[in-house]
């Protein structure tokens, strides 16, 4: 360390002596330089001219300016020449690299506190205003939810009504109309054409032998199949799609065969009385004529079941359908 301090006093020593040296020489030419143009002006027996002093202003600084780069040269050169002070300066010079690493890594510390300082404040504002987004985005959706849900109920209760309405509607216009269902006319008369023919067909069958064993002709066999083509329509009418009622089926056979046999034998009965037999025997066949009336439109009505399972003949109502 003492060999260190006494050769930097001796570097700062040298350098000063040559500074101290070079401004002597320089204070010594400039005034030379100054009285230079009155000695030019003497040895040319006249006053100098300011071109000549401006000439030899210009010698005089190039003089200085080379003394100086000499007096820098050779101090250089003495400091050069002592290892002990190119070492030193070596030092300083390692030292002075440090700590400008030094400094430079602690604004380089700084500056990169300072980066992510500005990085963290400015994820913060971003996922801030990012949550608010997503909320807004969330409350939209909300919103547009209930919206669409109420919507959705108005549209629903606005059906419900128009179906009550159509409902109303409905109800009025069977009140006026003549079906309560839409009816093809026209295919349901060619069915009951059908019912008529095929029920006719089928009493007669039955009836033809008991009114031929009774002494009836051609006349009573027709009667006996009109009416069991009535029978065939009203009953084609009665049962409609109900097919599998055999209550129904059975009062409308009973109704017409009652009707028929009753009558019957109430005009046997009658006149049974006016001609003096009305006995066990009359009422026996009285009820035999109620019987057969009765067995007549049951067969009828077989025929007509015949014809609903084999297809050839529709329930009343189906005869529009394919």
């Amino acid at each position: 360390t003492t060999t260190t301090t006494t050769t930097m006093m001796a570097t700062t020593t040298t350098r000063a002596i040559s500074q101290a040296s070079t401004r002597r020489m320089c204070g010594v030419a400039r005034r030379r330089a100054v009285a230079a143009p009155t000695r030019v002006g003497a040895a040319s027996g006249g006053a100098a001219t300011d071109d000549d002093a401006m000439e030899i202003a210009r010698e005089i600084d190039g003089k200085i300016e080379a003394m100086k780069d000499k007096a820098t040269e050779e101090i250089n050169a003495m400091i050069d020449s002592d290892a002990s002070v190119a070492a030193e300066i070596a030092r300083v010079k390692a030292s002075a690299a440090r700590v400008a690493e030094g400094e430079i890594d602690k604004v380089e510390r700084a500056e990169k506190a300072k980066v992510e300082r500005a990085f963290e404040e400015m994820t913060a504002k971003t996922g801030e205003v990012q949550s608010k987004a997503e909320a807004a985005a969330l409350e939209a959706a909300a919103l547009k939810a209930d919206a669409v849900a109420a919507a959705e109920a108005k549209m629903a209760a606005l059906a419900s009504e128009r179906a009550a309405l159509e409902a109303e509607l409905a109800k009025e216009d069977a009140k006026g109309a003549k079906w309560a269902t839409p009816i093809d006319e026209d295919a349901e008369k060619i069915e009951s054409g059908k019912a008529a023919a095929l029920s006719g067909v089928g009493g007669a069958a039955l009836a033809t032998p008991l009114i031929l064993s009774q002494g009836g002709g051609a006349i009573s066999i027709a009667i006996a199949a009109a009416s069991c083509a009535v029978f065939g329509v009203t009953y084609r009418y009665a049962v409609r799609r109900d097919i599998g009622n055999d209550e129904l089926k059975g009062g409308v056979v009973g109704a017409f065969g009652l009707a028929r046999g009753l009558s019957a034998a109430d005009v046997y009965l009658r006149a049974a009385a006016l001609s003096g037999e009305s006995d066990f025997t009359a009422y026996a066949q009285a009820a035999l004529l109620t019987g057969e009336g009765v067995l007549m439109y049951a067969f009828a009505a077989i025929a007509l079941e015949q014809g609903f399972q084999r297809g050839f003949l529709k329930p009343f109502g189906e005869a529009g359908e394919q």
